[in-house]
């Protein structure tokens, strides 16, 4: 069949040449032709009109709601447990702070600006720790994080100990030198 087109073309050429077409009669050539042709049609498959995409659907959903209860429920479970053991440190530390707060305050071999001076330093240990149950709220590493809690009341009552130590050897030894006397 190419060997026919080809003699055909080749036999023709020269009529090939006399057609000079413009561009407004090769728009209305191409229109013709585009008119003639026949658009062809497209199948449309509704797939949620069919039963089985419905089920499949469902199914789909039901395991997707599963699985984002139970990511739920295991978070929500951790944070209670980390809540609640925090709520426990802070009961049994706390308790200690406040009485070691009192013996400060009370305690007449100590001045007002080393009261001062102490509560400054308590408070900035506040301040950290503060941060540190921020911390513990973003859920990374919490037992390293308690830990840290523990760490910072321990650091305050041992503070609060070695003042009350020195206040009360800072009177002996006055009482001593009187004695002394």
């Amino acid at each position: 069949m190419k060997d026919e087109l080809e003699k055909y073309i080749e036999d023709n050429i020269s009529t090939f040449d006399d057609f000079n077409l413009d561009e407004e009669d090769k728009n209305k050539l191409w229109s013709k032709i585009d008119t003639g042709l026949s658009e062809p049609e497209v199948k449309v498959i509704p797939l949620w009109k069919r039963t089985s995409f419905k089920v499949a659907a469902s199914i789909v959903l039901l395991i997707a709601c599963a699985f984002v209860f139970s990511k739920m429920n295991t978070y929500g479970y951790k944070d209670q447990m980390v809540n609640q053991e925090l709520r426990q440190i802070n009961s049994h530390y706390q308790s200690l702070v406040d009485n070691q707060i009192r013996m400060i305050k009370m305690n007449s071999n100590l001045n007002e600006q080393e009261k001062k001076a102490f509560l400054v330093l308590a408070d900035d240990l506040d301040v950290e720790y503060e941060e540190l149950k921020n911390e513990l709220k973003e859920g990374i590493n919490n037992q390293k994080i308690i830990e840290a809690i523990i760490n910072n009341y321990k650091k305050k009552i041992e503070l609060m100990e070695s003042l009350l130590e020195r206040s009360n050897s800072s009177k002996n030894n006055f009482d001593n030198s009187e004695i002394i006397l």
